[in-house]
């Protein structure tokens, strides 16, 4: 299965979206594998892996910019800057929690 160059920012805006679903949600869908926040509440790994995906957003945002086709080019600011700015919301709240619950 071959992804055309313009179609790989739309595909990898829509993995790094999964991803970020499924690192929010991970303690519901794998109850018995949980591996944050632990017994001691420390939250450093979902902040690391959703820095990681923030990451990605903006290097989707820099391919999708560099594409020819303009809708692409569209999807590509708006999902991207906003998927950035809800990301880095979330980010910013769970480092205040990880902040207030240590010793």
């Amino acid at each position: 299965m071959s992804v055309s160059k313009e179609n790989k920012p739309i595909l990898l805006t829509v993995i790094l979206l999964v991803a970020a679903f499924v690192v929010f949600f991970e303690d519901w869908i794998f109850p018995s594998n949980s591996i944050f926040p632990n017994r001691s509440g420390d939250l450093t790994i979902a902040l690391w892996l959703f820095f990681a995906i923030d990451l990605g957003f903006i290097v989707a945002l820099v391919l999708g910019v560099r594409t020819k086709k303009p809708s692409v080019v569209w999807f590509s600011i708006i999902a991207n800057s906003i998927f950035i700015v809800l990301l880095s919301g979330l980010m910013f709240l769970l480092a205040i929690a990880n902040g207030i619950s240590e010793p």
